[in-house]
């Protein structure tokens, strides 16, 4: 028997029989059974006694927090959103919804004031999507703000709400009552997008007196040429093969940004030096976006885009006949053909992907460029470009064995921002500044971390870890202003700042 520590029965002298093998009398077993029934009165009356503590803690703990509440709640009442017209709050919500990803439906049960200015926004409720129900599981990066009117009770629901607002309308297949329902819309329709849309007899493309279509996209779908002689939007994308017919239209007086897709099959990519030549000629002028993907441009002239602000190419052989001495942003994936020099004095944000940086920089001649976007699986570069102050990573699927070394010569980079990468932990550790070693980006002020859209899971435990790891350790020496982390969508979202 372990012995009995006399302290813990405080005033109780214990009998010797207790801490010996000697077998009690009569006597003893009657003083020691007395011993028992008083000291397990005196126990009763100490777990009585815990159990009044016990519930006064409770009380106390309750008392806290229904005024940490209080304080709360008074403190919300002082927050400037109450002093926010309801008109700008309203634009709020649409920032939020738009670029966020917030959806409107959540913004209606926060609190009574914001469910009625979100119904009283109409703008919130103009992103209609008509899915296709062949379709039955959304993937998880679906654009769930969207609000995806399968049947007619829905759609007509959702117009009513967005009252005389421009419609953003995205169309993957429609009945002849929801293409009706639409079609009783167009002087609204602002953005159009037909996904895998192949009714050459829809209604829709029967209207002949439409409003001012802004933006019109074909993704895999069929193009009525002659209605868009009726349409005449400002913005146009044509995928694959569409691009072949384009001359037959007329349209291009309020044409500004453009968007041509090819074909992955060599057969067919597009040709610009049969008819497109002359296509481009006649958009050239007012021109500001340029898009162009598996397209053979012309070799032997340069044709000018005096307006253009915005290119990108991917696999377009002799883009670099396009001229455009004010471009401000150029995206260049999988080019086919590289010349030997060109001068971009105005770019400020170039976007590359697959390529050696070495013979992109080298080739380009961008005096002011300060903005770098990398996607793609590699990349390298050896050269110290102080000039880029930013630096964007998209690069899903890549391998970190070596990217700490390959980012080292752009390390005046004070701004980066990562979407959709997964980064290891021994990349994150890269970060830290240590005793002996200074971190990559020495002078980095801002990390952004964007893993919304993630195609995989994240451990989010071990990353908020390393995170902190990283401020923690560059705060004397190398302190961070900012490092915010938006978290998948299909882990939860939300958003952690760090710094």
């Amino acid at each position: 028997m372990d012995p009995v520590n006399p302290e813990l029965v405080g005033d109780w002298p214990l009998p010797p029989v207790v801490q010996s093998d000697h077998v009690p009398s009569e006597s003893e077993q009657e003083q020691i059974a007395n011993r028992i029934r008083t000291m397990e009165l005196a126990q009763e009356n100490l777990e009585n006694e815990i159990e009044e503590v016990k519930r006064s803690l409770e009380l106390r703990i309750a008392e806290a927090r229904a005024k940490r509440e209080m304080i709360e709640s008074l403190k919300g009442s002082l927050s400037a959103i109450r002093r926010l017209p309801d008109e700008l709050l309203g634009e709020v919500f649409v920032f939020c919804v738009r670029l966020g990803g917030t959806s409107p439906w959540v913004l209606t049960h926060v609190s009574q004031r914001f469910r009625r200015i979100a119904f009283n926004t109409r703008k919130l409720w103009t992103m209609i999507t008509i899915p296709s129900k062949k379709l039955k599981k959304r993937p998880y990066t679906y654009k769930f703000y969207r609000h995806h009117c399968g049947d007619i009770q829905s759609l007509r629901y959702i117009l009513s709400l967005s009252g005389k607002a421009p419609l953003d309308v995205i169309v993957e297949q429609s009945s002849d009552e929801v293409a009706l329902t639409l079609v009783q819309e167009r002087e609204r329709w602002d953005i159009l997008e037909f996904h895998n849309y192949h009714s050459d007899h829809s209604i829709m493309f029967r209207v002949t007196n439409l409003g001012m279509v802004r933006k019109l996209s074909f993704v895999q779908s069929w193009v009525p040429f002659q209605w868009l002689e009726v349409a005449k939007p400002v913005s146009l994308h044509i995928g694959p093969m569409n691009g072949l017919s384009l001359s037959e239209t007329a349209w291009w007086e309020r044409l500004e940004d453009l968007s041509l897709s090819g074909s992955f099959q060599a057969n067919i990519i597009l040709d610009f030096r049969q008819n497109f030549s002359t296509l481009l000629q006649k958009v050239s002028k007012r021109l500001t976006r340029l898009n162009l993907v598996n397209i053979l441009f012309p070799g032997e002239s340069t044709i000018q885009f005096p307006r253009l602000r915005e290119l990108a190419v991917n696999d377009v052989d002799g883009w670099h006949h396009i001229g455009c001495k004010n471009l401000q942003k150029i995206k260049l994936l999988q080019v086919a053909a590289f010349p030997t020099k060109i001068d971009y004095p105005e770019v400020q944000e170039l976007e590359v992907g697959h390529y050696n940086l070495d013979t992109i920089l080298g080739q380009l001649d961008l005096p002011n460029l300060d903005t770098l976007t990398i996607s793609g699986q590699w990349w390298y570069s050896s050269r110290d470009w102080r000039n880029i102050k930013r630096l964007r990573l998209r690069l899903d699927g890549s391998s970190y064995s070596n990217l700490a070394y390959q980012l080292r010569p752009l390390h005046h980079v004070e701004i980066l921002e990562v979407y959709d990468t997964p980064l290891a932990l021994p990349f994150l550790k890269k970060f830290e500044a240590g005793q002996k070693r200074s971190p990559i980006f020495a002078v980095l002020k801002q990390f952004l971390v964007d893993y919304r859209q993630i195609g995989t899971k994240v451990a989010k435990d071990k990353l908020t870890e390393a995170f902190q790891a990283i401020v923690q350790s560059r705060k004397s020496n190398h302190p961070l202003e900012k490092l915010t982390v938006d978290w998948p969508l299909r882990q939860g979202g939300g958003m952690t700042e760090f710094v």
